[in-house]
């Protein structure tokens, strides 16, 4: 692989094996970066890892919940002993704890778990990662500016709110203050913290539920809710991911960047119209959601 953007660079990404962080993954490494998956699921993390090596890529894998502290200190303690420094690390990984419904409806023990994988995971991944970051330094030729980078991963959900989804809406917007005081606090040291807020992210799960419970029409009303007429994809995360990791992006911090095709700038009154008018012409029209007690939203 010819040397790219971060070469010389190494990089965590949770939550890594597939989907955004899948993605992000293949991306980063294609950049030039040395990556760590940390991901729960090792069979499919192996699985992303060696299509990262069969491209020229380096990578490795960790099996681990980064909700627990052990784990987080862990990784962060193999990137620096696998690869001799830490320069990026990327928050991705949500295991889906919470569960569905109001602050009345949400059991408290339901409510800390999506805490903790949320917001918690994403703080302890910090915490962990910012005295390696920091003793790394730049790599050798690199600029002050290029001491590192965080980005988490937040969601259109963090921006807006959709009823009935108490935990997933308090949690990613919760990630969104973590991002900015993050930056606030070791802009001084050279690390720039951002976050991503995705739209609806075709994944290779998601592609799989459509497939079984939507149909065209269906896909189609979820595309006319975006004013670029499509649906994310896991590379159109990953690209707003690496530009943030690379040099161009040394004074941008405490940022959140809507991946989202311009789903959160419109007006939407207008849209509910077209969407009613769609609807209408096309009441055969199916999609996942449709589905009683569809899992968290996907964005």
């Amino acid at each position: 692989m010819s040397e790219g953007k971060l070469t010389g660079k190494t990089a965590i990404v949770t939550g890594g094996a597939q989907g955004i962080g899948g993605g992000i993954a293949r991306q980063l490494a294609a950049d030039g970066a040395q990556v760590l998956i940390v991901d729960i699921n090792e069979e499919v993390a192996n699985a992303n890892a060696e299509h990262i090596r069969a491209v020229g890529g380096t990578v490795s894998c960790m099996l681990g919940d980064v909700v627990q502290e052990e784990v987080a200190n862990a990784m962060v303690a193999r990137a620096v002993e696998e690869y001799g420094r830490l320069d990026i690390l990327v928050q991705n990984a949500f295991s889906g704890a919470g569960g569905r419904g109001s602050a009345v409806d949400i059991e408290p023990a339901d409510w800390r778990a999506g805490m903790a994988s949320l917001v918690d995971a994403l703080y302890l991944g910090a915490r962990a990662a910012i005295p390696a970051i920091e003793a790394s330094g730049p790599p050798v030729g690199r600029p002050a500016t290029e001491v590192g980078r965080i980005v988490n991963i937040s969601s259109a959900h963090g921006l807006m709110q959709a009823a009935g989804w108490m935990v997933y809406e308090v949690g990613k917007t919760a990630v969104i203050g973590l991002t900015r005081q993050l930056a606030v606090e070791y802009g001084p040291v050279g690390i720039t913290v951002n976050a991503i807020a995705p739209g609806h992210i075709l994944t290779e799960n998601l592609e799989k539920l459509w497939a079984a419970e939507g149909n065209g029409k269906g896909r189609r009303l979820f595309e006319l809710q975006y004013p670029v007429r499509r649906m994310g994809k896991p590379e159109d995360v990953a690209a707003a991911v690496a530009f943030l990791c690379a040099p161009e992006a040394s004074f941008i911090t405490g940022v959140v960047l809507p991946v989202d095709g311009g789903h959160t700038i419109q007006l939407q009154e207008n849209v509910v119209m077209d969407l009613k008018d769609y609807i209408v012409e096309n009441p055969d029209l199916r999609t996942y959601f449709d589905v009683p007690g569809a899992g968290v939203p996907r964005h």
